[in-house]
């Protein structure tokens, strides 16, 4: 089972994150050419966009799948007036983002606010609402290949723009922005042959307000629970700027954490591979076997996570040296190591909120994310003027660590739980982990590979005996 889950992540997900992994590659190339205050500015500004990104759809991507599911025959109908509002919010939303970016750009990149604000508001304005209506599309008809392709494509002209902006003309941070801008111009070419000459999708702006005033009493209560991620992944950066934390600073931060997005990007391939397979065995209410089987999955994806994790943190200074051709920016891996640690709470995070999903406890998200983050958030504002930078790390860790494991302990969860997951144990491995490779990362080259292949051995022999019971029933 886990070898049928981890193909489908490979094929599903993973195809459309060889432009992110070229993108690692490519760091002995441009980190030459960076700083850390250029690392700082974009940190601060892609936060910035990331805490309005939320309200970008107003969660109608939620109606737009339920009125698929529901209604196979009329779904286009409704979709189309929910292009069109979506098409006319997404305009003031753009001028908002606009606004806000140029207000609150870092003071190093004063000179450059107006075309940085253009540069994220003016695909928002004009681009993003035929996205929303392809991806929701290619996903629900499970046809994934059209959005691996669009993918692949949009990453490697983001890649290829980053690289010559950057090395060859010098833009710095810009050379980021610049990437985005013409990826996405390129993503929309793609999305909008599919949704309109293909799917005649095409929006009606003359729309029926009860329509969307009913879509948005269902899609406004899910904003919370999608704006808990970035809670989470990137508001540190933005809660350091208000600090006003020293840019280079929030640029060792930023080069740090962008290692936890090269997992979390992974690893969300696995979500979506595994997600089908744990409704199926849900689906067979009180059937403890099916119970015991999402165990026996659960257990060898953390398993596998904690492995993968504690491998690439033990050599994680390495690494740096590797991929990070700057002096000053290689120092950043001691927070790399905890903030890596910290996403391995998903497995555990993914077989609760598939069962809540599954009983329509969908309200109670926000008792898991929503309080992650807006706690991670709050210790951010109260610890790191006392500890400094470092401290978001900690917290983001913390955090992620309730996430994972709190779910268990909601009533709604316990009430219909037929077996334990053992979640403080697992929690007191991920902090036992975390403290071993966060000292093991500094010692002798042999002690090093020794540590490697005993993780190695003890890793495999779990995972190929969960995986026998697994296959045994």
């Amino acid at each position: 089972m886990l070898r049928k889950l981890l193909s489908d992540a490979a094929i599903y997900g993973l195809a459309a994150q060889v432009p992110r992994l070229a993108g690692v590659l490519t760091l002995p190339i441009v980190t030459p050419h960076l700083t850390t205050e250029d690392y700082g500015i974009a940190g601060v500004v892609v936060a910035l966009v990331a805490g309005l990104g939320f309200l970008q759809y107003l969660g109608l991507a939620v109606v737009m799948v339920n009125s698929f599911v529901n209604h196979p025959l009329r779904y286009k109908w409704i979709w189309r007036q929910l292009h069109g509002f979506i098409s006319i919010w997404t305009l003031l939303y753009g001028l908002l983002l606009a606004l806000v970016i140029y207000l609150v750009v870092p003071v190093g990149a004063v000179g450059n606010k107006i075309q940085i604000a253009l540069l994220f508001a003016v695909p928002v304005m004009f681009f993003s609402a035929t996205e929303v209506q392809s991806n929701v599309f290619f996903q629900l008809s499970q046809r994934p290949l059209p959005i691996a392709i669009r993918s692949f494509v949009v990453g490697f002209v983001v890649l290829a723009v980053n690289v010559y902006s950057i090395s060859y003309l010098k833009l710095g941070y810009l050379g980021w922005f610049y990437g985005q801008f013409f990826g996405t111009v390129v993503g929309f070419l793609f999305n909008a042959y599919f949704v309109y000459a293909s799917e005649h999708l095409w929006p009606i702006f003359n729309f029926k307000w009860n329509r969307i005033k009913k879509s948005l009493r269902i899609s406004i209560p899910v904003i919370p629970h999608h704006m808990s991620f970035f809670l989470l992944d990137t508001s540190d950066k933005l809660v350091m700027g208000m600090l006003r934390v020293a840019l280079p600073k929030i640029g060792l931060y930023n080069v740090a954490s962008n290692f936890g997005s090269y997992f979390a990007s992974a690893s969300s391939a696995v979500v979506q591979a595994a997600t089908p397979i744990y409704m199926q065995y849900y689906s067979r209410k009180g059937d403890k076997e099916a119970a015991h089987q999402v165990r026996r999955i659960t257990f060898s994806l953390q398993t596998l996570f904690m492995v993968v994790t504690s491998l690439a943190c033990i050599w994680m200074k390495e690494v740096f040296k590797v991929l990070i051709k700057n002096d000053s920016l290689q120092q950043a891996y001691p927070i790399a190591i905890v903030i890596l640690m910290g996403y391995n709470f998903r497995p555990l995070y993914l077989a609760v909120i598939n069962h809540l999903n599954y009983l329509e406890h969908t309200d109670k998200f926000w008792k898991i994310s929503t309080v992650a983050g807006v706690v991670n958030v709050i210790l951010n504002f109260l610890l790191v003027p006392i500890y400094g930078y470092k401290a978001a790390a900690f917290t983001t860790f913390a955090c992620l660590m309730y996430m994972g494991y709190g779910g268990f302990y909601l009533k709604e969860y316990k009430k219909s739980a037929l077996i334990n997951f053992y979640p403080m144990l697992w929690l007191s491995l991920n902090i036992l982990l975390l403290v071993m490779v966060y000292y093991l990362v500094t010692v002798a080259f042999l002690y090093k590979v020794l540590v490697t292949i005993a993780i190695s051995v003890v890793g495999i022999t779990s995972i190929y005996v969960l995986q026998r019971r697994t296959n045994a029933v």
